[in-house]
């Protein structure tokens, strides 16, 4: 239990952010007659990106721009544990009260570590009487922004004091320079409501003398991670509701502590809900330092504001240098599977065949149809103005998920990556050449576990084992569900390739095949939105016939793939050696895993069932 003086700090805290939020900054409504400026007032921040602020930063500074400007953070973490998850009488907080509580919920500078460092020189030959305001321009910047003196050095958040509109700045500290930091109260979502650019500026009038200085700002972008970059954390889910999800993780576990370097593995407690990937999308928002890019983890709760799972971002992941983002219900009502986490993934770094960079990478989301995601998480995308999404065609499948069928691997081609696709006509050929070879008779799957000793394994077909290889081929709806399924990959494969500076042979094809789950799937007795939709007329909803090879984790060179369970043929499981040579001779480490019971009956597989924490010191003003 939280001690009582924390508590109260939490709530004096929420207090004065509601009470001073509109005051906080002051923005003029009209600016000095630049002819009658004549005191040379100077305001700096880090113009130049190079981590400190100087002289150096003079050129440029009026204006932000891809290659100069200043970047300020949005300081969301928690970095004393003061936010709470349940209220006074221990019931659990409201999605938006939990996700309120932050670092720049108030107008204390709890975490001076993340806000932008600005400064003005010493002002010399000044009066008594000369005052002095500094604030913010334009007047919809002032309610994102925070702005703060330091006034004194002690070493505590007391050293720092908010600019408020009726402070003013006397000679004497005019005359010593003031110290000031810059820092945003929250993300930018909307680029209608504001663009994250901000100008911070200062007026000094001296009698019949004024002068006044401003240099812009721009809030850093939130960038989502690729594979590019370097794995700081793996994250799944540990339930009682499933014996195998133990199993699963302790496997995990002892597979990244085995690696070089050994990752760490993040579990996070939940009754039910094993999907990690899909309750949230890590991100990151990156500003210069003085030793480095200064960085705060930034998790985005996925658009499903009925699953409890996402409030897992706050409730367990909230803490110093990570926030969290609650997106608006705006067309994110309910659970819905296009929302969620698993419909997300980043291409690396490049340059489009029609000429756009994409130098921090470019979001790729599944669409059903003409169905699209959450309009607040696409706002949100384009709001950052790096990443804009790509869209691919998801619909074909029961969950629609682009993580089932598209993957971007590190690669030491031109590019710097390779896309991997699952194909059904690589698997085909792999079952037909075990029936010519006299193996016709041997079970297709090699899962010997029991399939009903579970809770909810809602895609286990129990009467596989007993189906052949030859059995299989023989069936015409398996052999045109396959096909059905490989028309949507080449689709999007299409759709990539007209997009990416790669050629063909860029592209990896892993054995895959699918079976027909389309299903009237009933709607919600309660009101809220269908988890998982009917498909339009005349289209099918597929799911992976044995755990897909491409709904893996990629750490680094390794790669933990889902063991596939296929035909054993002189002891040898003969999917299994196949995807393992695609991958080995893609450069990676390929460890396989059991996830047939934990996820695949489920509906997903290792992918899904985890989430990954990369490196956040990343330098995304720079090119490439």
């Amino acid at each position: 239990m939280r001690k009582m003086h924390t508590a109260l700090l939490g709530y004096l805290t929420g207090i004065l952010a509601v009470s001073t939020v509109a005051a906080s900054i002051s923005t003029p409504q009209k600016t000095i007659n630049p002819a009658k400026l004549d005191i040379p007032v100077t305001i700096l921040a880090d113009t130049n990106r190079d981590g400190l602020v100087d002289d150096l930063d003079t050129y440029g500074k009026h204006a932000w721009t891809t290659s100069h400007g200043a970047i300020f953070l949005p300081n969301i973490g928690d970095e004393r544990h003061r936010c709470h998850v349940n209220d006074a009488v221990g019931a659990p907080l409201s999605n938006w009260e939990l996700a309120a509580c932050n670092d720049a919920a108030g107008d204390v500078l709890i975490n001076s570590t993340l806000a932008a460092p600005v400064k003005t020189l010493p002002l010399t030959g000044l009066s008594q009487n000369v005052t002095a305001r500094i604030f913010v321009q334009p007047l919809s910047a002032a309610e994102h922004v925070r702005l703060f003196w330091k006034h004194r050095n002690d070493g505590s958040s007391s050293d720092w004091a908010p600019v408020k509109s009726e402070l003013q700045f006397n000679s004497t500290s005019l005359s010593v320079g003031l110290t000031l930091a810059v820092d945003a109260r929250h993300l930018v979502t909307d680029k209608a409501i504001w663009d994250g650019q901000v100008n911070v500026e200062i007026e000094v009038v001296d009698g019949m003398r004024s002068g006044s200085d401003f240099v812009a700002m721009r809030q850093a972008p939130v960038l989502l991670h690729h594979h590019r970059q370097s794995m700081d954390a793996v994250v799944t889910m540990q339930t009682a509701e499933s014996k195998w999800q133990g199993t699963f993780v302790n496997s995990l576990r002892a597979i990244i502590h085995k690696l070089k370097p050994a990752v760490p593995l993040i579990t996070l407690n939940d009754s039910r809900d094993i999907w990690a990937q899909d309750l949230m999308e890590p991100a990151f928002a990156s500003m210069p330092g003085r030793n480095g890019p200064i960085s705060i983890r930034v998790l985005l709760r996925s658009p499903q504001s009925t699953r409890p799972n996402g409030r897992l971002v706050f409730e367990q992941l909230r803490g110093p240098g990570v926030g969290g983002w609650q997106p608006g219900s705006e067309s994110g009502f309910g659970w819905e599977e296009i929302n969620s986490g698993g419909n997300i993934e980043t291409i690396p770094p490049y340059t489009s065949r029609s000429g756009v960079s994409y130098k921090n990478g470019r979001v790729v989301l599944g669409k059903h149809y003409d169905k699209y995601p959450a309009a607040s998480l696409t706002k949100f995308l384009e709001a950052q103005r790096e990443q804009t999404p790509l869209y691919l065609e998801a619909g074909w499948l029961v969950a629609g998920h682009v993580d089932e069928f598209v993957q971007f691997l590190p690669s030491n081609n031109t590019i710097g990556f390779r896309v991997a696709v699952p194909d059904t006509r690589s698997a085909m050929r792999i079952l037909k050449r075990v029936n010519e070879t006299g193996h016709g008779t041997v079970p297709f799957l090699s899962f010997r576990g029991n399939l009903t000793d579970d809770n909810w394994p809602i895609f286990a077909d129990r009467d596989l084992p007993n189906k052949t290889v030859e059995a299989l081929l023989a069936e015409e709806d398996f052999v045109k569900t396959n096909e059905y399924a490989q028309k949507f990959i080449d689709g999007n494969v299409e759709i990539l390739l007209r997009e990416l500076p790669i050629s063909d042979a860029d592209v990896l094809r892993v054995p895959a095949l699918w079976r027909d789950q389309t299903y009237d799937w009933l709607a919600n007795p309660d009101g809220f939105p269908e988890r998982l939709h009917h498909t339009i007329p005349g289209e099918r909803q597929l799911q992976g016939f044995f755990p897909l090879a491409v709904n893996g984790l990629v750490l680094d060179q390794h790669y933990i793939c889902p063991k596939p369970f296929g035909p054993r043929v002189d002891g040898v499981d003969v999917l299994e050696r196949e995807i393992g040579k695609v991958y080995t001779e893609a450069g990676f480490h390929v460890v396989f895993i059991d996830d047939y019971m934990s996820h695949h009956v489920r509906g997903g597989e290792v992918h899904c069932g985890t989430n990954s924490l990369r490196r956040t010191d990343v330098e995304w003003w720079k090119s490439g």
